[in-house]
């Protein structure tokens, strides 16, 4: 009897501890609400760069080296879930007729809403007018950039020799996905695991299904992964905002006010589109199963982690509680969330109107033409692209405008610690929007399927 109270003891402790996680684990998942957010996280940031200001710095890297935390299970998640996706829906029997109403639905949703979000940031930036700026703010520019007249610009250097006209069809075509993923190139990487999932699908289930078992349990195990480390995100949300206060001046801000309100204002009609979106393209029964809209919670994850892969695990589980089909949300949220980058493309054209505005720039018709052209293919090329790695992309824009890149690019880094947290929201918003139109109920997708298999 006595033999077995060692191993009693640890069964209580075993059982002590995992009753400890989970309430650990249940607190932190509260703290990812938005009243939590604005009640507790935001004033505790604030309170906490205002009383560190020395700390800032270090606060802010540690928020940042959270975040490429986070990230690391995101990449091969939403990848395999490309690869899964993909070879389910090709091997799906369906009628001719309907055999590409997903892929032609999801292809006419981002394009739609490409050609919408960039109209209505185009608008935003000719209504708040970034870049022009008042006396004080040229003086605060101007002290600001003889203060960092020192600092290594090579990173926003632009090749201005002979132009390729198929760089574009280049930067898609794989080469060696492990090289490509490695190297930042995401669309390639699309490529090629869009690539893989077709010769998949071309394979006997016996032949496909071994490398088909190994990308599902690669799959599995990185959303469980991202689904755990996304409980630090108020910690990330609480390091960067404090860490703004050692990389943000109060002159800059002011500044580049025009900038800053312009983006929150697009991520702002990016949730009310969604929420819209959601409440028109849903069921009465499928709200049902969700207590709030889930926009809100997929914006509030963007917001506070910085970076839309981190919300994938949110919209995805979202589309399975209201009783969508699966396959069809994880191809729409990972093309829409690694191709698309709304929120860039916002940015992006936002930005090149605040660049043209701060050289005094004519806006005509044709100019205006260039912007949205520019601002589409530099947000797609940072498809992938998190936090500053965003801003250099905006070089090809500037260049093609033959404006000095330099000058721009640190501008932008002045208030990017600001502007990458709703940029991540939009695009995570966007693309759960995207997911919303594109994707079936799973009763709808079985009953086709039924017809087929009555019809043969």
């Amino acid at each position: 009897m006595n033999s077995n109270l060692p191993a009693s003891n640890k069964m209580k402790s075993s059982r002590k501890i995992e009753f400890k996680y989970s309430t650990i684990r249940k607190g932190l998942k509260k703290l990812r609400s938005l009243k939590s957010f604005l009640m507790y996280i935001l004033p505790v940031s604030l309170i906490l760069g205002f009383i560190f200001p020395q700390a800032s710095e270090s606060l802010n890297s540690f928020g940042i080296s959270l975040i490429q935390l986070i990230s690391f299970p995101a990449i091969p998640l939403v990848l395999a879930a490309v690869v899964l996706s993909t070879h389910s829906i090709l091997t799906i029997t369906r009628s001719k007729k309907s055999e590409f109403n997903f892929p032609r639905r999801l292809v006419l949703t981002i394009l739609t809403l490409v050609i919408f979000v960039s109209l209505f940031a185009l608008t935003l930036a000719l209504y708040q007018k970034p870049g022009v700026l008042t006396p004080e703010g040229k003086l605060s520019i101007g002290r600001y950039m003889l203060d960092v007249a020192d600092i290594n610009l090579s990173l926003f250097s632009v090749d201005n020799g002979a132009i390729d006209n198929f760089k574009w069809f280049k930067d898609i075509l794989p080469i060696n996905i492990i090289s490509d993923a490695s190297n930042n190139k995401t669309l390639k990487v699309i490529t090629g695991s869009c690539l893989l999932g077709w010769g998949l699908s071309l394979l006997s289930i016996s032949k496909a299904q071994p490398l088909l078992s190994f990308i599902r349990s690669v799959y599995d195990v990185s959303l469980k992964v991202l689904d755990e480390l996304l409980l630090i995100a108020p910690l990330v949300v609480i390091c960067l905002i404090a860490g703004s206060f050692a990389t943000i001046s109060s002159e800059m801000i002011v500044a580049l006010l025009n900038l800053t309100i312009c983006m929150l204002l697009g991520s702002i009609a990016a949730l009310g589109l969604s929420r819209l979106i959601y409440k028109r393209f849903t069921t009465q029964s499928e709200r049902k199963q969700l207590p709030d809209n889930p926009a809100d919670s997929v914006f509030l994850l963007g917001l506070s982690t910085g970076s839309s892969l981190a919300c994938y695990p949110s919209i995805i589980r979202s589309m399975d509680t209201m009783g969508r089909d699966t396959n069809q949300s994880e191809v729409a949220a990972s093309l829409s969330l690694l191709v698309s980058s709304m929120g860039n493309i916002i940015y992006n054209i936002i930005a090149i109107v605040f660049a043209l505005n701060l050289f005094q720039v004519t806006l005509t018709p044709y100019k205006l033409l260039e912007v949205i052209v520019l601002g589409i293919v530099t947000g797609v090329s940072a498809a992938g692209l998190t936090g500053v790695s965003v801003v250099p992309t905006i070089a090809l824009a500037l260049t093609a405008l033959v404006l000095p890149v330099p000058p721009v690019l640190v501008l932008l880094l002045a208030v990017d610690p600001i502007l990458t947290l709703p940029r991540a929201a939009t695009t995570a918003v966007l693309s759960m929007a995207i997911c919303t139109i594109c994707s079936e109920p799973k009763e709808t997708i079985d009953l086709q399927m039924s017809l087929q298999n009555s019809d043969t």
